[in-house]
């Protein structure tokens, strides 16, 4: 029990050591005016507190009640498998700071979305994405490198979803599937954790079939993949450029 209760507490501890706001003016240069250890603003005005009021020391504090600190707290760290315990990099989210990126509710999120051409190996599919940021754009150029990898990596990349307004399963969280900044690739022959386990402190293995190659591929135009969180979820991917920005970003080799 000693030994958890350690491992427990250095897993807890990394995700106090980064938190730079920097990364968010880094990330979204053309809708973050600036940020700093007090207040995160955007070009539109509006004004973030960059921490939070409340208790954020135990791990279900921090994944049901993040502030903006909190969710760079934990650096990216791009080809780290398996991820150690309870380091989730961009799992522990702000859901009011995407909601002002993207639309506060569901109509406002539809009327940024625009659909794109996805690959597949029988033709071009279109998937809703939103505008903001330009996501569609990269998303499509993500699509388009895919395609161009061998077929045995590239069937990863089949059975895209996007856009799907819902709350995270067994929670009441926005997806970030619900800003049209998310995709699952792939869904019948990758791996989640809940398969696994229930409760978030649980002791977990770690699987992954998702080709590292098509990986490669989303974090280089902004978005984070679930298979580098201990809490893996191996077929998404999101838009999530402040944890790859340079003042957030870790090289693992």
């Amino acid at each position: 029990m000693r030994l958890l209760t350690l491992a427990g507490v250095w897993a807890l501890s990394i995700t106090c050591t980064w938190a730079n706001p920097q990364c968010y003016v880094e990330g979204y240069p053309d809708l973050i005016a600036s940020a700093d250890d007090n207040t995160l603003i955007l070009k539109d005005g509006t004004r973030f507190p960059y921490r939070t009021d409340g208790d954020k020391t135990s791990w279900e504090n921090k994944i049901n009640h993040a502030d903006l600190a909190t969710q760079v707290a934990q650096s990216y760290r791009a080809k780290q498998t398996p991820p150690p315990y309870l380091f989730d990099p961009g799992r522990l989210r702000y859901q009011p700071f995407f909601q002002a990126l993207y639309g506060k509710d569901q109509p406002s999120v539809e009327q940024n979305l625009v659909m794109i051409e996805w690959p597949t190996l029988k033709g071009s599919i279109k998937l809703p994405v939103t505008k903001i940021a330009g996501v569609d754009k990269k998303l499509y150029r993500i699509g388009q490198e895919i395609a161009a990898l061998p077929k045995k990596e590239r069937i990863w990349a089949e059975g895209a979803t996007t856009y799907a307004y819902r709350v995270i399963k067994d929670t009441d969280r926005l997806s970030m599937h619900s800003f049209g900044i998310a995709i699952d690739l792939a869904p019948t022959k990758t791996q989640y954790w809940k398969d696994e386990a229930t409760a978030e402190t649980d002791r977990i293995g770690y699987h992954n079939t998702m080709p590292l190659s098509i990986v490669r591929i989303f974090e280089k135009h902004g978005f984070i993949w679930g298979g580098r969180w201990y809490h893996y979820d191996t077929m998404h991917f999101e838009y999530r450029p402040e944890l790859l920005a340079p003042s957030c970003s870790v090289s693992a080799e």
